[in-house]
Formats: C-alpha cells, structure tokens, sequence
C-alpha cells in the first residue's frame, strides 16, 4: 500500500489526523472520539447513586428515623466515659474521666426525680477540663446541703452552646427526661451569643421540616457539629492554656467598633430568645434564672476599662465592651420579665489563677462561681 493511502487510513483518538488527499493536498480529519454526551450522564447518575447509597445507609444506621428514642432529638451525648488530661492547662491539672449519663446530663448519673437544680450554658457550664467534683456545680450542690438544703444539681452544659441552643434543650430534651421536675433551672449565658450573627439559625423561626431533618438526620448533626466548631476556633472559644504572666494591658480598643453595629440589631433577637427560654422553663413548672459571664481579658481599674492587648483581632477592651452590652440585655430582659437574674459579672470578682484562658475556669475559679451562687440561691431553695 502506497504511502498516500495509508495515510489516508490514519485516526487518532488524541486529536485529528492529518492526511493526503487523492490531489495531493493536506487535509485534516476532524472526526475525533468525543465524550458521548450520553455517556457521561450515565457515569454521573452511577456515582451520585453511590453517594446517595452511602448517605441512606448512614441516615438508617445513625439517624432517628426509625423508632426515635425522644432523647435523641437532639445530638447530645449520653452513656459517655472518655478519659481527659487538663494537665497542659493549669497546675495540678491531672487525668480523670469525664462522664454524661444515659440522659445527657454530665456525671455518672442521678434519678431525674431527685434533680432540684438544671443548670444550661455552653462551655463555661459544662467545664469540659475540671473534674466533676471541683465544677461549680459540684460546689454548689456541696454549699447548700452544708445549710442544710436537699439540693441536687444536673450540668446540662454543652460546649459551644448559646441561647439557640438553650432554646432547643427547653423543646427537645430537657422535657422528655423521664421524672424530671427541677425547681430551679440556672441560665449561664452571654459569652457565645456575642458572636451570634444574623445569617446564623434562629430556633424561633425555623419551620417545620427543617426542624424535624435537624432532629433526626445523622448527616445534618455531624454538619451543624462541625459548623459549630469553625465558629468557635474563629470566635477564639478553644481551651487553651493563656501566659497571663506575660500579657500586656491597654485601655485602647484594636477595633472600636467591633460588634457594635451587629450587636445593635440584633439585641433585640437575643432578648426575645431569653423570653423564650423563661417562658419555656415556667412551663415546666420551674423558676428561671438568668447569670451572667465575664472574662479573664478584661477588667476595670479605677473605672476604667482595661484589657489584655493581642497582636490581631479584638483585644480585652473589644471584648470588654461588646460581653457588657450582651449582658445589660440580659439585666433588662429580666427586669422587664421579672425574672430572676444574678449579676455575676458585676458582682463576683476573679483574681490570678481563677481563669486557665479568656472564658474558662480553673478549679479554684469554678469554687468561687459555686459559693457565690450558693449565697444567691440561698433565698429561693
């Protein structure tokens, strides 16, 4: 076969081929192996299939789809025993184990019915690096039996946990403890709802079919988990060991109107949540009360407000002024609900060694929360 007409037998699946056509000329055959359109829809519908497959089987194997237990409406943790080291946080931090019971509640577990006290907040209140007796709550519980009051206190904190999620305890969990009738139920909030933004869920608003795929999807939990996690690595509400030792103090603000504009509008939102949460408490037949939180990154000296100085971000002064504006709602919300509230911000006044970082108490700072509540609670247990 002669050259020419071998080249004019020559494809490529690469690209177009090149060859001579029968007056001598270069022609180029264009008829390459295209994707078939079709093809490539039948590999997309196989794959999406799969992950569809996978996604049903995790739903089905770790959802509550079926047979629901009411306690798992919401991702809380129960029958939990993990071992933790706080020893990288603060002296004489050692090893022991943490527990939540077969409730949710954190500890080895107590009868529902016994339970006097139901303490809500995020991690200030679940004090995931203290041991369970040097907790406030365990403090606490220990000061009014000493005055001769039956007192049993349930930590009900969680991690992260802001007025959203309160809400969605006082709906979806605390209720459906069996036997539960606490007295009092303690509201320790404000440090987290400061970096609550507008674009975040509202629990007052969500309808009724997102509510119920957050209440039983296995997916939408493991997401709204790690959604939270994000938020509070950027918000800076990791456990970490601070250099108090070393840090400097300013009065001057890094970015004064940090928070502000945000804080303005939607104080109002978050005064309606306390609302919400009060009146979700009364209907189960106990007395809220509001406390609320301070940091370690911030102080007043000689009436003014000083803070701890950071390379980047807000500093002391910044937090400073936000946490006490997020805190004067929450006074104002009661003083208009009538509803109890302790001023601990205020009133209560932390030294060295009472804070491991900006948020989070040493044992020797969580007895001072216990006493000093105790002296509160004093009147109405």
């Amino acid at each position: 076969m002669s050259p020419r007409g071998l080249g004019s037998r020559l494809m490529t699946r690469s690209g177009p081929c090149y060859a001579h056509g029968p007056s001598g000329e270069t022609t180029v055959d264009r008829r390459t192996d295209k994707t078939n359109p079709v093809k490539l829809l039948r590999v997309i519908a196989v794959n999406l299939a799969v992950l569809l497959g996978l996604a049903l089987a995790a739903e089905l194997a770790f959802g509550e789809w079926i047979g629901a237990h009411p306690l798992g409406q919401l991702a809380i943790l129960r029958n939990v025993k993990v071992t933790i080291s706080a020893a990288p946080l603060y002296p004489r931090g050692g090893e022991f184990i943490y527990q939540r019971d077969a409730f949710g509640f954190r500890g080895s577990g107590v009868d529902p019915a016994r339970i006097t006290i139901v303490t809500l907040g995020g991690s200030t209140t679940n004090q995931l690096y203290l041991p369970e007796e040097a907790t406030w709550q365990a403090v606490l519980e220990r000061s009014l039996r000493q005055t001769g009051r039956d007192a049993v206190v349930a930590n009900a904190g969680l991690d992260g946990q802001s007025t959203i999620g309160m809400i969605a305890d006082l709906e979806l969990w605390i209720p459906y403890v069996p036997h539960l009738k606490p007295r009092l139920v303690l509201v320790y909030v404000g440090i987290n709802d400061v970096y609550i933004r507008d674009t975040w869920r509202d629990s007052l608003h969500i309808d009724r079919f997102g509510r119920e795929l957050e209440q039983r999807s296995a997916l939408v939990r493991l997401w709204t988990t790690v959604a939270g996690s994000i938020r509070a690595r950027r918000a800076d509400l990791r456990h970490r060991a601070v250099d108090f030792a070393g840090a400097k103090w300013t009065d001057q603000p890094v970015q004064p109107g940090w928070q502000a504009d945000r804080l303005e509008t939607n104080l109002g939102v978050y005064k309606t949540r306390l609302v919400r949460i009060a009146e979700l408490i009364e209907r189960q037949g106990a007395v809220p009360v509001f406390i609320t939180q301070t940091r370690s990154d911030y102080r007043r000296k000689n009436g003014r407000l000083i803070g701890i100085a950071t390379t980047e971000g807000p500093n002391g002064v910044d937090q400073g002024r936000s946490l006490a504006r997020v805190n004067a709602a929450t006074l104002e919300t009661c003083r208009e609900r009538h509803v109890v509230c302790f001023d601990l911000a205020t009133e209560l006044h932390f030294a060295d060694g009472d804070f491991y970082d900006f948020e989070h108490n040493t044992p020797q700072g969580a007895e001072k929360i216990g006493h000093w509540l105790a002296g509160k609670l004093a009147g109405l247990i």
